[in-house]
């Protein structure tokens, strides 16, 4: 087996690692492949690709040191130089909090730095802080709860895309870290996180709302759709076919949040005029510019509603 020649992050753990659909929507945020190894499996997770089987390498674990710790994580540049190695007494919680953490870090990384060093250097800083975490962990504070003692969590139920969805959170949790960490519904985008571009646009009982400031503490009951549930049987919901014929996009990334939102504007009453359509749409933003073929699409769509 041959390592890609770009940055890739190799991870050794005693058992089979469980890597749910949380942990790959956050590893195809961050672009760089992960080869997980148990002392009898292999599987490589690609940004984009199913994962896939490549064998225990015994030879990679002998060459990185690894076995010793419940996890070994190695970062390889390109060159396939070690740029960071680190062991943890845990193995999926402390990799995908580094994940997710390197994740944030090459989002928000300002420009003129190539993404492979930023890569490389995010990742460094959030394994090792997320490895000085767990080892912090693994020993108890002073004022540590008894044992047996839980956090202090709620039970929320949602009927999310149809489907009664029950979740145990903290009460800070917003819906759009819900939907796309604990339920790996990673249509609702997170943009500015502060409710200003749209990207993260859901229906709650058929209004929208901006999920990235919606606490699920305040959506008890509530039914949730998003852009994974908007199809029927296969066949796309008619605003989506019009984005589609319309080509109402370039990258994509806001696309959800405007077909939710598009709908929505539907159901609240037919719009009087294109500056009608512009004006309701307007907590939606396009960085790719596509409003033309936006209004074009709503247009469509409400001459035949």
């Amino acid at each position: 087996m041959d390592l890609p020649k770009r940055p890739c992050l190799l991870a050794f753990c005693r058992h089979t690692p469980r890597f749910d659909e949380a942990f790959r929507a956050e590893l195809r945020g961050l672009g760089t492949p992960l080869f997980a190894f148990a002392p009898e499996s292999g599987i490589v997770f690609g940004a984009d690709d199913e994962p896939r089987d490549v064998g225990p390498r015994p030879e990679l674990w002998r060459a990185h040191g690894a076995g010793k710790a419940a996890l070994t994580v190695v970062l390889l540049d390109e060159k396939h130089r070690v740029r960071l190695r680190r062991d943890a007494p845990e193995a999926e919680a402390t990799l995908l909090a580094a994940i997710r953490e390197a994740g944030r870090s090459v989002r928000a990384g300002p420009r003129g730095i190539g993404r492979r060093e930023l890569l490389v250097n995010s990742l460094a800083v959030a394994l090792g802080a997320a490895v000085l975490q767990a080892c912090a962990s693994s020993r108890p504070a002073p004022d540590a709860k008894p044992a047996g003692a839980t956090a202090d969590l709620i039970d929320v139920a949602l009927v999310v895309n149809g489907v009664e969805r029950r979740l145990r959170v903290e009460p800070r949790v917003v819906l759009l870290d819900a939907l796309r960490e604990n339920l790996g519904l990673t249509g609702a985008k997170k943009g500015c996180d502060m409710g200003q571009c749209g990207a993260c646009t859901v229906l709650a009982d058929g209004q929208r709302v901006n999920s990235c400031l919606k606490l699920v503490a305040q959506l008890e009951g509530a039914r949730i759709t998003t852009i994974e549930g908007l199809a029927r049987g296969g066949e796309l919901h008619p605003m989506q076919q019009a984005f589609l014929q319309q080509d109402a996009l370039q990258c994509g990334y806001c696309t959800p949040g405007q077909i939710l939102s598009a709908v929505a504007l539907l159901q609240e009453g037919k719009p009087k005029d294109d500056d009608d359509i512009r004006e309701r749409m307007c907590g939606n933003l396009c960085r790719c510019g596509a409003y033309p073929n936006i209004v074009a699409a709503i247009r469509d769509v409400a001459g035949r509603a």
